[in-house]
């Protein structure tokens, strides 16, 4: 909402609140409805009752007037919506100085970057870091999946007496996550740490209340798959509804094997390729390395192992916490 669209909204707000003092209802009971102090609207109504609704209205604006019109700043936002490389330069950044040159084209107005990044936050723009996405995504199997088949999988799942748990791994290393931090102006901060391609992995499972994890020294493949499904099965102690995304463990003849043993106490669901943001499971992975593990420097494995099991536990015991991942993956 820019500063024009905040006058007029307050203007409302001060027109309402006159109606009502009008028609006689208490200056509280219209602080309430308005949703502004009772000090605003005791200054409201002495004003009414001076000048009447007319000086409550907003006043002219007074200043220089902006250099882009509305007009030109609605065809900024879409000019900035396709892109930087629709727009002629090398890579898909803006950057202040590129869109003041992209409004120093367009419109013929030449502002300072100062100036720029003020009219982008009266857009409502801001600097975000880019999130990656596979060209090879399938947009209509993933709405499809999240719109049709996830429904139709909890219905399932509740007719069966079925838990859902979704799967996914990742892997740690002795190279922290690294996170901003504090530090004195022009002293970026060093952190040390042991330069080793060594890893330790961790698999997870998330059900609607809680989440489960086994620590796996090196990578996790077919049997150590095996050996988490069979800690679920006992620790839940249910029949199982497992979504995963098509990891050739996931998809071996072993693991296959594995859940015809069971005899219909596992059912697999596999998620649509490249589609990660559909495994509430992949939050767990963000939240431990950049909210419980940034700029952890482990002095071997053994000890990211116990540190990582340590922030892995707290986790658990945070119900709120879980809620948050199926929310993010809006699935919840």
């Amino acid at each position: 909402m820019n500063n024009e669209q905040r006058l007029k909204e307050l203007e409302r707000r001060r027109t309402r609140a006159a109606r009502l003092l009008a028609a006689g209802v208490k200056q509280a009971e219209v602080a309430r409805r308005v949703g502004v102090s009772r000090q605003a609207v005791q200054r409201w109504e002495r004003v009414r009752q001076r000048r009447g609704v007319a000086g409550l209205k907003s006043p002219p604006r007074f200043g220089r007037p902006p250099k882009l019109s509305e007009a030109q700043r609605k065809e900024l936002v879409t000019a900035l919506k396709q892109g930087a490389l629709a727009a002629g330069f090398a890579t898909e950044l803006w950057t202040l100085p590129r869109i003041g040159r992209l409004i120093k084209d367009r419109f013929g107005v030449s502002l300072a970057q100062s100036s720029v990044w003020r009219v982008l936050g009266e857009l409502g723009w801001s600097v975000q870091r880019p999130a990656g996405q596979a060209r090879q995504r399938d947009e209509q199997a993933i709405r499809t999946w999240k719109t049709k088949r996830w429904p139709a999988l909890k219905k399932f799942a509740a007719r069966q007496g079925r838990v859902i748990v979704f799967i996914d791994e990742s892997g740690l290393s002795e190279r922290p996550c690294r996170a901003r931090t504090w530090a004195p102006r022009g002293h970026t901060p060093i952190l040390q740490y042991s330069f080793s391609w060594k890893q330790l992995s961790v698999i997870a499972g998330i059900s609607f209340w809680r989440f489960y994890f086994r620590l796996f020294p090196g990578t996790i493949r077919t049997p150590q798959v095996i050996e988490f499904l069979k800690v679920l099965q006992a620790t839940i102690g249910k029949k199982l509804l497992i979504i995963w995304d098509r990891l050739q463990a996931h998809r071996s003849k072993l693991v296959r094997q594995h859940v015809e043993d069971q005899r219909g106490a596992i059912a697999l669901e596999f998620l649509p390729a490249y589609a990660p943001e559909l495994n509430p499971t992949e939050c767990v992975w963000g939240y431990l390395k950049h909210h419980a593990m940034p700029n952890y420097c482990a002095a071997d494995l053994a000890d990211l192992s116990r540190h990582a099991r340590s922030r892995l536990r707290s986790m658990q015991r945070r119900p709120t916490l879980v809620r948050a991942f199926w929310q993010q993956a809006e699935l919840f």
